[in-house]
């Protein structure tokens, strides 16, 4: 059924961009490429409009890429018109035909140039991986070897830096130290990432826990050799350097290996308009219930990651330094990892400073630069052995991010709330993020943006004048993981988080066992967990355990009815601190 001008109930959902209602309407008997009385399907409105979300989901659902409407004009024309490199990206990507003509014989991109819009065409294709013509770029290895350079490349460069601040004079040493470091990024992000500036992808890539294990190679290498047989005095000292030493680095690999915790899929197309279906009948079918990038219901605590592409349970945020993201399945190798990195510096410092302590450091002039700023002391052990100290004058760096990183990851255990919920109490006023029914409620943003911005896939906007995925200081505070807390009043989560109601707290004891126990203590699964029990997990916990008891005494309930009970799936259960009150 359609009015006057040819629109149905598919054409005018899409008009609003209102994504939620849309999904539902694409699990009914509708057809997805229906055309209005212009030819236009609902794929093209949505290109037009520059709504990423929905044109992301049209595509999922089988819309055609190479429709044409009356003018001729397919879904890329549409999207070069709104300028929106986000969908021309997501269109390419679905195999819409680049060389395809409009009726005057255009293609897609002479539209481009002809609107000023080749700034978008082109950054599109880049991020697509292709060229301005369309085809795939080259690159020098393959997508393996690649990940392997980069994860080892910074191994080399440290020991390049090293060993030029150990043979140059410091003024000179310095200079070139700096130089290496910029060499080894540009190597990177220019040659191995073939990007065309230096943020683009590289927190997607083993890059930054290539720096990680670079440090802690040549870290090893300097307590091997110097520290090791010029202090045996401080065996006990050794000893916990040793295991500090061991479990950082398996912790740090074990990180990045594990799973993070990968929310589960519908199994089959019934299965996931089931889910839709019922989420609609209940008024919650938003996005804080359902990711429409997955096409799967999201658990509580969980977040869509859009550098690995997929919802992880108890997510607490992304981090580059580990090449992943923590989650509930790796968060306490995480915790441990930074815990030993912290030991392990103090301690190396300390076995530092005690090896100058036992040498002879001679502290003539003839040994010390004039140059030298520094005490006389200090310029004298500098010159005995610079390759030490300037392995434990970066290793004390490193001190800089992970001493606060550490003290606020033990805080967040303890108040059992994860970074991104920080974040989200202090943005929103509650933990589990933005919700609603249309894409400007879930995401935040309008889409009735103008030509030259445009929305990633998680609804961002973005600007044309900013290089890559943050610029600046941005960058730098998405490194050290403090992004979460500088992003808008996300500070404020911080004030907040003593006295907000949060369903998850069982106490400080509870807490930290919860967290070492992956849910035992709440007698919960994160990645299956879609509601709050109204009487709470603990006393949850306890009727599940009477009942199980029952059931092995000849009780009714199974065990998997009560486990669906104990975790809130038998009817509305409340969510206060987790959903805005409108929607509690």
């Amino acid at each position: 059924m359609s009015d006057s001008q040819g629109y149905n109930t598919l054409h005018l959902v899409t008009h609003s961009s209102s994504v939620m209602p849309l999904l539902y309407l694409l699990h009914q008997p509708i057809s997805v490429d229906s055309k209005d009385s212009l030819g236009h399907t609902s794929l093209m409105w949505a290109a037009y409009q520059g709504d990423a979300l929905s044109v992301d989901i049209l595509l999922k659902h089988g819309a055609s890429t190479n429709t044409k409407d009356d003018a001729g004009l397919s879904p890329l024309h549409w999207a070069v018109v709104r300028g929106n490199r986000v969908c021309i990206r997501k269109l390419i990507e679905a195999g819409a035909d680049i060389s395809a003509k409009d009726g005057e014989g255009r293609t897609a991109r002479d539209m481009a140039a002809e609107l000023k819009a080749l700034g978008p065409w082109k950054r599109a294709l880049e991020e697509g991986g292709l060229t301005e013509d369309g085809l795939k770029k080259k690159k020098p290895l393959s997508e393996r070897n690649t990940k392997i350079a980069i994860f080892t490349l910074p191994t080399l460069f440290l020991w390049l830096m090293f060993m030029t601040l150990a043979i140059l004079p410091w003024y000179t040493g310095v200079i070139l130290a700096m130089a290496l470091f910029f060499a080894m990024h540009h190597i990177v992000t220019r040659v191995l990432l073939d990007k065309t500036n230096y943020t683009d992808s590289v927190t997607g890539s083993p890059y930054f826990a290539g720096i990680i294990f670079g440090s802690m190679v040549w870290v090893g290498y300097a307590w091997v050799t110097r520290l090791l047989h010029q202090t045996q005095s401080h065996a006990f000292t050794h000893l916990s350097f040793a295991l500090s030493f061991g479990l950082c680095a398996y912790n740090f690999f074990r990180a990045i290996s594990l799973d993070a915790g990968t929310c589960p899929k519908p199994a089959s197309d019934a299965e996931l308009k089931s889910i839709i279906e019922d989420l609609a009948s209940e008024g919650r079918l938003n996005g804080q219930t359902f990711c429409i990038q997955c096409m799967a219901r999201k658990p509580l605590r969980s977040k869509h990651c859009r550098i690995c592409d997929k919802c992880v349970a108890r997510h607490d945020h992304h981090c580059p330094w580990v090449w992943n993201c923590v989650g509930v399945k790796n968060h306490r190798q995480f915790v441990l990892f930074v815990t030993t990195l912290v030991v392990g510096i103090f301690l190396f410092d300390y076995l530092t400073y005690a090896y100058f302590s036992t040498i002879d450091v001679p502290i003539d002039s003839a040994h010390i630069s004039p140059s030298c700023m520094l005490t006389d002391y200090l310029c004298a052990a500098t010159a005995s052995d610079t390759f030490l100290v300037s392995v434990a004058c970066w290793a004390t760096v490193q001190l800089s991010w992970t001493l606060v990183l550490l003290v606020t990851q033990v805080w967040q255990i303890t108040r059992q709330m994860t970074t991104l919920e920080v974040s989200n109490l202090g943005r929103y006023g509650w933990m589990g993020g933005r919700g609603g029914a249309s894409m400007q409620a879930q995401q935040g943003h309008s889409q009735h943006h103008g030509q030259g911005s445009d929305v990633d896939a998680d609804g961002h906007k973005h600007g044309h004048k900013h290089p890559g995925i943050c610029g600046g200081g941005g960058f730098i505070m998405n490194l050290l993981g403090f992004d979460r807390f500088t992003k808008g009043r996300a500070a404020d989560g911080l004030a907040k988080a003593h006295k907000a109601p949060n369903p998850f707290h069982v106490g400080v004891a509870g807490n930290c066992k919860d967290f070492w126990t992956a849910g035992r203590e709440l007698g919960v699964e994160y990645d299956k967990l879609y509601d709050v029990p109204p009487e709470g997990f603990l006393e949850a916990k306890r009727r599940r355990m009477r009942e199980e008891g029952e059931h092995e005494d000849g009780g009714r309930k199974s065990l998997r009815s009560s486990l669906l009970m104990s975790i809130g799936l038998g009817g509305r259960s409340g969510r206060a601190g987790y959903e805005p009150l409108s929607q509690a």
